[in-house]
């Protein structure tokens, strides 16, 4: 046997290490990171001093949670998403108020919804006193040439000193003046924008509380408008006549922001129509004042006692021939009211009753599990189990109907 030349075997160790390091690249990949831009201002711009408009653009595979702004190395300001969820792309207007004249640095960074953050995007501009922004030439590099840089022109060849005689009188009328209007300026000012505050979303959870219980409330809005929206008021209104329940009175609003309001209301006892509204005092002037309001019904539950059950679990699912299973049923009391002692069980095929308990009593709006273990002697892919609550009917509940939970169980020979 030939022995490998050290040449050779250098060479294939260098491969090897390339083609392992680039199979742990592949394998362990990080996840992508979200993506942002400034796209206003552009890089060595100049800008006046006072407010200045930061453009932002922000995608994320998995929706973006936030912009940070900083200037200078110091962060500046953080803007959440008005969406819940965080939108995949997000364009956003960050406003930095300018008052040192000078070479500053902009740099934004975006969060996606589980936390991780873009890499940096930085621009570097110019603030300067205002009236002072040099405009970009068009075309060439130097000033425009004055009156008196042009040369005149040579005489024509064969020009004389003798003057041309004068033009000889005719009897040709001169022409008569005309009213000739004046075309209109063109340096129109354009209207000044104006703000839109809109509601985008109102919800109530639980929608369905139980009498006497209580509500959290959140509101998403945002000002799609072209200016902030200077002071303004929000209001939840639930029901009618003196129902007002929750008031936020805010200082303003930029231009494409947004955000949520919460707030918890206790002891709900009735059914309504819930209204919430943006500036409901119309302090604002708005270019679109129809999107202000939002409604949701509350549906409360009932004040007499409501037994149900939400759930049958088996551990495990598929449970064994000869083998014990462990056997749970969640019940409920839906209702406004505690509801006194009732029997409940579990029938672990048709009519087989394979569980049951004696429940001493459930308050208003409570829950419980209730376990035991059983052992199915025979086996059968499609068992019919169901979960009863007030078996014998011992509780005057609001709903009678909805006593009886199914599920099927896949039971595995032995």
């Amino acid at each position: 046997m030939h022995a490998m030349k050290p040449q050779k075997l250098a060479f294939l160790i260098i491969v090897a290490l390339i083609v392992s390091g680039a199979l742990a690249c592949t394998i362990g990949g990080e996840p992508a990171k979200p993506t942002v831009t400034i796209t206003a201002p552009t890089s060595d711009a100049q800008v006046e001093l006072g407010e200045v408009n930061v453009l932002v653009s922000a995608s994320d595979a998995k929706g973006i949670a936030r912009v940070e702004l900083s200037v200078d190395g110091a962060l500046y300001r953080t803007d959440a998403n008005p969406d819940p969820e965080g939108g995949t792309s997000w364009a956003v207007v960050q406003t930095w108020t300018a008052t040192d004249p000078g070479m500053h640095t902009l740099s934004v960074t975006a969060y996606n919804v589980d936390g991780l953050l873009s890499d940096p995007w930085a621009v570097t501009v110019e603030v300067v006193e205002e009236g002072v922004v040099v405009p970009t030439p068009t075309s060439g590099t130097g000033p425009p040439p004055t009156a008196t840089d042009t040369p005149a022109p040579p005489p024509p060849p064969g020009a004389t000193d003798t003057p041309a005689p004068p033009p000889e009188p005719t009897d040709t009328a001169e022409p008569e003046p005309t009213d000739t209007p004046e075309p209109p300026p063109t340096d129109t000012p354009e209207p000044p924008g104006l703000p839109d505050l809109v509601l985008d979303q109102l919800s109530v959870n639980p929608p369905n509380p139980a009498w006497g219980g209580s509500v959290e409330v959140t509101i998403s809005l945002g000002n799609y408008g072209d200016a902030p929206s200077g002071p303004y008021s929000v209001l939840w209104r639930y029901g009618t006549g003196d129902f007002d329940v929750c008031e936020w009175n805010k200082t303003s609003l930029p231009p494409m922001n947004g955000g949520s309001l919460h707030c918890t209301v206790d002891e709900i006892y009735a059914s309504y129509d819930t209204v919430a509204t943006v500036d409901w005092r119309d302090e604002v002037e708005e270019s679109d004042e129809t999107n202000n309001s939002a409604q949701v019904t509350v549906n409360v539950g009932p004040v007499e006692p409501d037994l149900y059950i939400s759930e049958i679990r088996l551990v495990p699912p598929s449970p064994q021939q000869g083998s014990p299973v462990h056997v749970g049923i969640r019940i409920h009391n839906g209702g406004g009211t505690d509801a006194g002692a009732f029997r409940a069980l579990w029938r672990a095929a048709g009519p087989t009753v394979g569980c049951e308990w004696s429940v001493g009593s459930l308050a208003a709006g409570a829950a419980r599990w209730l376990q035991c273990e059983f052992t199915y002697s025979g086996w059968n892919p499609n068992y019919t189990t169901t979960g009863v609550v007030d078996v014998d009917d011992d509780v005057a509940e609001a709903d009678e109907t909805n006593n009886e939970l199914v599920l099927m169980v896949n039971v595995r020979p032995d």
